[in-house]
Formats: structure tokens, sequence, C-alpha cells
């Protein structure tokens, strides 16, 4: 009996880096849409710049990250990521939460704090810290996006809940979302 076959490809990845200083040699990943990660300091939310994810975007991202601390981490702590979808392309325009669709610190909705704004966003996942050196780079794969989460613009969110900010730098810093696409094929 023949059985189709579900592979999976990936399509070139939607990445927020910062423009100064950031080099894909490490990651892979080109940069496409501004997020400075420069100095974030430990329990400080930060917003990136709206994208267009498309017309036709795909129905599944995996969600990438590179993280770098200033200082030694601490095992077991989390970096936060988050997700908030518009339906306008317009950066400050019909955003959840109070997102600003800019490269810059999240302070939440006008009537609230950053804390219980966030809860308008979609969760991501986490990143949890290993206690390595200030030199190494703390990678994963923290989630997925996918279905009515995907409005045509959005941006993401991070949370540092470390207690050490980040370095001073953004060279290996991003989070990047990776379409996956089912291939269906039949099989021979």
């Amino acid at each position: 009996m023949a059985t189709n076959l579900v592979k999976v490809t990936e399509q070139t990845a939607i990445v927020w880096a910062d423009t100064t200083d950031y080099s894909s040699t490490v990651s892979g990943f080109a940069r496409t849409h501004q997020l400075d990660f420069t100095s974030i300091a430990a329990g400080t939310y930060w917003q990136g710049a709206k994208a267009d994810l498309g017309l036709s975007r795909f129905t599944d991202y995996a969600v990438h990250v590179g993280i770098e601390f200033a200082s030694a981490a601490v095992s077991g702590e989390t970096i936060d990521y988050y997700w908030g979808s518009s339906n306008n392309a317009t950066a400050a325009t019909h955003n959840p939460g109070g997102m600003s669709g800019t490269d810059l610190a999240y302070s939440g909705t006008a009537g609230d704090v950053a804390a219980d704004s966030v809860h308008q966003l979609l969760f991501i996942g986490s990143l949890v810290t290993t206690s390595d050196n200030t030199t190494v780079v703390q990678y994963g794969m923290v989630g997925h996006l996918s279905g009515s989460a995907i409005l045509r613009w959005g941006m993401p969110l991070l949370l540092n809940g470390s207690t050490g900010a980040t370095v001073a730098d953004s060279v290996e810093q991003y989070i990047a979302l990776v379409p996956i696409i089912p291939d269906v094929q039949a099989a021979a």
C-alpha cells in the first residue's frame, strides 16, 4: 500500500537583529528587521520593529533565538519571548498590549504596566539560561507561531528575566521566524 510522505522544508527566515553590528556568521540568519539587543537590563522588556510577513504568509514558523550576557549567566533563569500580531502596516497602529511597532523598550499600555499589558500578546516560549561565561552565545528554539496567531504584520517582544544584562553589542543576538512548509509527496 502506497503512503503519502510529508517532508518539511525551511524557507528564508525573518530575522530581528541590530543593523549596526549584527553578524550572520555564527547564526546563519540574515537580518531583515531591527531589534537592538545591546545592554538590555535585567527585568526589562524590549520590542522589535513591525514586520510584514507577506500577503501569502506561511502557516507555521519555528522561533529560533540567540542571546549573550554581559556577565556569566545564572543557570535556570529565562528570557521570555512574545509575539504581537497586527492587521495594519503602520508601526503604532492596531498593536496589542500597547506595542509601538518600533525597536525600543516596552512599557505596556497607556493605562497599565508592561507586566500586565504583555498578557495581551501571544507567549511563544522561553530560553532557559545556562551558567556559561560572557563569550558564550546561548541559542535555542523557543517555540512556534502558527495558524490564527499570524496576521500579516507583527513584532516580537522579549523579557530579560535573568539577573544580568545582555552584552554591550548585538553581534550574535537575534530572533528568527523560520517558515516551516509541509511538502506532501506521494510515495513511490
